[in-house]
């Protein structure tokens, strides 16, 4: 299977390595407008793989079978459509899109091009979530309560890490993890959102976009669930990411420090060292490269995508009806984009 990879920075780097190894796959290019201004090859595992200045390019030289997509929250739709347009099975970034016309051509395109189509939703393979699913499928909580989640970053991440920051928020960057989370578990849609944010301390900073978003979802099956995701936590914190999760049913509760679970490392200054991701034997053992993992070997073995597209379009729903309330100050229901796509 050659695979091609659109976007090379960190988590497309991330994913060449873990798709090379797997077998009966191959990283057959990149593409990458940035990288390819310094360089028309990258090592994959010390194979050179090369860098084109565009998808475009990319899709018309390199004979793909599939393709990950992983640009900017805000640039899915070109090279997203453009690869379902050609029939390529892609592995698609979560969110889906930020806008709803995106949202629309993305699924038009994977309709009509046949294309299959997974979107990363990357805590499905995450142990502390999967253990958490087993107790909520064997009946041991008994029925959904409510879910509190908290998932933020410091200032690190929009200031330093994303250099788009302003094109994205939060919400989007943070919470399409945390409402896939609350459906997955729960195994119910949500209903209706209400939602507060505030804003300006990253404006002060020349990012315009939101500093901190509350949810409060009410589900299908009578639960509720609340979301906090910040970009403003002090970079001096032991991580840039602070996670927990605490799911109560009508039988007994569960919860997890995401985040703390990692090394807790004191020199002249405390930082968290995670160990989800600790390699073995030389491989990539984090929740995106059992993610890459399964997203190939569905493929390679024709047995249906472990996430869809569908996912993430009802993801995306409920991230939509959060922006309308943080517009209006009230509710609003979460309603549907499109019909469903396979």
């Amino acid at each position: 299977m050659r695979i091609g990879i659109v976007g090379a920075g960190l988590r497309g780097k991330m994913f060449a390595d873990v798709a090379a190894g797997i077998p009966d796959a191959r990283v057959v290019a990149f593409a990458d407008p940035y990288l390819a201004r310094t360089s028309d090859e990258e090592l994959v595992r010390g194979q050179a793989v090369p860098v084109f200045g565009d998808a475009e390019a990319m899709f018309e030289s390199a004979r793909l079978d599939a393709v990950i997509l992983a640009t900017p929250d805000h640039a899915h739709a070109a090279p997203a459509v453009s690869a379902a347009r050609r029939g390529l099975a892609m592995m698609l970034e979560k969110p889906v899109a930020t806008s709803v016309e995106d949202t629309l051509a993305i699924a038009d395109a994977v309709r009509e091009g046949g294309s299959r189509c997974m979107v990363a939703f990357e805590n499905r393979w995450n142990a502390n979530f999967v253990k958490m699913r087993g107790l909520v499928t064997s009946g041991a909580l008994g029925a959904p309560v409510y879910h509190a989640v908290t998932l933020s970053n410091s200032y690190y991440v929009p200031t330093t890490m994303l250099s788009w920051a302003s094109h994205s928020s939060p919400l989007w960057f943070l919470m399409p993890h945390t409402v896939d989370l609350v459906t997955w578990l729960g195994d119910s849609r949500v209903r209706t959102v209400t939602a507060r944010g505030t804003r300006g301390l990253l404006a002060a900073r020349g990012i315009d976009t939101w500093d901190v978003v509350h949810v409060i979802l009410e589900l299908d099956d009578g639960s509720t669930a609340t979301l906090t995701s910040s970009w403003v936590l002090p970079d001096g914190r032991p991580s840039i990411v602070d996670f927990t999760y605490n799911l109560v049913g009508s039988e007994s509760s569960v919860s997890t420090d995401v985040t703390g679970s990692g090394l807790q490392h004191f020199s002249d200054r405390h930082a968290t060292i995670g160990t989800l991701d600790a390699p073995m034997n030389g491989e990539n053992n984090s929740a995106p490269a059992w993610m890459i993992r399964s997203f190939v070997q569905s493929l390679l073995a024709g047995t249906p995508l472990p996430t869809t597209l569908d996912d993430g379009i009802a993801v995306n729903e409920v991230l939509f009806a959060i922006e309308r309330s943080l517009a209006t100050g009230l509710p609003s229901a979460v309603t549907p984009l499109t019909t469903t796509t396979k």
